[in-house]
Order: C-alpha cells, then sequence, then structure tokens
C-alpha cells in the first residue's frame, strides 16, 4: 500500500515536472503565431519595424521552450500584440499619412507618449539582449524626423504668419524629439525671428488701422455733411491721411497673410471715391464763393467807378464856376 501510494506520489512529481516542458512548447507555438499574423503597414513604411518583428520571430523561434515564460508573454505583447508598439506605431502612420496638419499634431503627440512603451520594453532583459528594443528607438527617431520635414515644408510655404510660427513650433518639437541638434537649433532660431518680425509688424498695422479707420469714418462724416462746408474740408483732409494709414496696414496685414487685409482693400477704395467726390463738392463750393466774389467785385468796381466820375464832374464843375 505503502509502495503503492509513493508510486503514486513519484508520477504526480513527474506530471508537475514535465507539465511546464509541455506549456512552454505550447505557448512558444502560440506567439510564434501571433507574431506572424501581425502584418500592418506600417512594417512597409519603416524598415525599422519590419526588422524588429523578423527579431521578435527569430528569437521567439531559437529560443529555448524552458525560457519561453509569462515574462515572454508580457514583452512579445507590448512588442507586437494587441494596442502594443507596432499597432501603436501603424496607428501614428495611419494619422500621419492624411492631408490636414492637426491629424499630424495628433500623430506627434501620441508618438511622445509611445516612449512610455518603448522604455517598459527596455526593460524586459529578455527583448533587450536579443537587440529588438532598438528598432522602436530607431523607428520613433524616423518618425519624429518626417514630422518635422512635414511641418517645416508647411511652414515654408503658408502665406498666413500666424500658422507658419504654429507649424514651425510643431517642426521644432519634432527634430527636438528625433535629438536632430542641427535642425533643433536653426528652426527654433527661425521661430524667433519670425515671431519677433510679426509682432513689431503687428503692432504697426494695428496702429495704423486705428488711426487710418479714425480718419475713415471723419471723411465719411464729411461726406454725409456735404452742407458744410468745414464738415467737407475736414473730410478732404482726413481722407488723405486715412489712405496713408490704412494702405500701411493693409500692406503689413498681407504680408503676413492676415484676412483683415481684405477689409481694409474696401475701405482704400471707399474713401479713394470718397475723396474724389468731397474735393467736386469743394471745388463747386470754391466756384460759388468765386462768382459770388466776382459779383461783389463788379459791384464794388462799379461803385469806384461811379464815384470817381461824379468827383471828376465835381472838381469839373468847380473849376467852371471859378
Amino acid at each position: 500500500m505503502v509502495r503503492a501510494i509513493d508510486l503514486l506520489a513519484a508520477i504526480a512529481v513527474l506530471s508537475m515536472l514535465a507539465t511546464p516542458a509541455l506549456g512552454d512548447d505550447a505557448l512558444k507555438r502560440e506567439l510564434v503565431e501571433q507574431v506572424s499574423e501581425v502584418k500592418p503597414p506600417v512594417l512597409a513604411r519603416y524598415q525599422e519595424l519590419d526588422l524588429m518583428h523578423k527579431q521578435i520571430l527569430i528569437t521567439l523561434q531559437t529560443l529555448p521552450a524552458n525560457q519561453i515564460t509569462a515574462t515572454t508573454r508580457e514583452w512579445v505583447n507590448l512588442a507586437a500584440g494587441k494596442g502594443g508598439i507596432l499597432q501603436k506605431f501603424d496607428e501614428l502612420n495611419d494619422l500621419a499619412s492624411k492631408g490636414d496638419p492637426q491629424s499630424h499634431k495628433t500623430a506627434l503627440t501620441q508618438a511622445t507618449g509611445l516612449k512610455s512603451d518603448i522604455n517598459t520594453l527596455e526593460g524586459h532583459k529578455q527583448a533587450k539582449e536579443n537587440f529588438i528594443t532598438i528598432y522602436p528607438r530607431m523607428a520613433l527617431t524616423h518618425f519624429f524626423t518626417d514630422q518635422g520635414v512635414y511641418f517645416e515644408e508647411l511652414a515654408e510655404n503658408e502665406n498666413d504668419t500666424r500658422l507658419s510660427i504654429d507649424y514651425y513650433e510643431q517642426a521644432l518639437i519634432a527634430y527636438r524629439e528625433a535629438e536632430d541638434l542641427t535642425k533643433t537649433t536653426y528652426v527654433d532660431l527661425k521661430v524667433k525671428e519670425l515671431g519677433s518680425e510679426y509682432r513689431f509688424d503687428m503692432e504697426v498695422a494695428n496702429e495704423s488701422f486705428c488711426v487710418g479707420e479714425a480718419n475713415f469714418e471723419q471723411t465719411m462724416s464729411g461726406l454725409n455733411n456735404s452742407t458744410n462746408l468745414i464738415a467737407v474740408v475736414a473730410g478732404i483732409l482726413s481722407a488723405r491721411t486715412a489712405e496713408r494709414e490704412l494702405a500701411t496696414a493693409y500692406e503689413l496685414y498681407t504680408k503676413h497673410g492676415d484676412g483683415r487685409a481684405s477689409q481694409i482693400a474696401e475701405m482704400l477704395v471707399t474713401v479713394d471715391d470718397a475723396h474724389t467726390e468731397l474735393v467736386a463738392i469743394f471745388l463747386r463750393y470754391a466756384a460759388a464763393f468765386g462768382a459770388f466774389f466776382i459779383v461783389i467785385l463788379v459791384i464794388a468796381l462799379d461803385r469806384i467807378f461811379r464815384w470817381t466820375h461824379a468827383v471828376e464832374d465835381t472838381v469839373l464843375g468847380n473849376e467852371v464856376i471859378g
């Protein structure tokens, strides 16, 4: 009876010892099949990720079965499982393949967060020893560089300076994450120079617009009170100032792609027409006053002429009497 119990115990122990080996083989096959099925489009875009994918398969296939553990499953899932690094890279690639800048901004933000996953992967000794961790780091640098180029090109071809500065700032973030010192220094300088120029020009433009707008209103007031000569003259003088100041604002707003330029263009046309009309009104006033003064002058000359003749007649009469 005791021997039977000992035999059963021995069988149980052997079964327990044999189970891990069988389990490891099954886990190995499971992980190899899992990674083999993971073929996201991003592998064709980034060679580093394709190499990572192949290296994971090589590692799983070459590792002894007894070294395939739950920890192995953990880092494999982190690298190539659902919601893993490869899938997240694929999502980044999908966002970055769209034409709108906002999608690229979102991709940049998500890529920055992906660094945490890569750091976690590097914490797995088995993955690190088999050189799997170097590939996602290289791919991420490649991705950031691509985004830096994308935003830099956008900035260079953008007419709206505000957007251009924003794109340069995004490029700066990308190049900094890619640890490209040369590009980071260049774009950082570009952001500072363009920002300084924009702020100065906008200060001048806004001040000119305020002055021009005030004189524009004065011009229109003169036009609306055309029966008042003083208002007409003030309108003419204001129109000249309005044209000068609005032209300055228009030039600077146009330079920086500001939408207010179109509004000012309309104001310039309006104030020019108003100035022409006010001058015509003034000339009519001038003609009327000129005619009035001519009449006064004629009357005055006529009276002087009559008075002169009267004096001459008086003098002549005195001479005859004398």
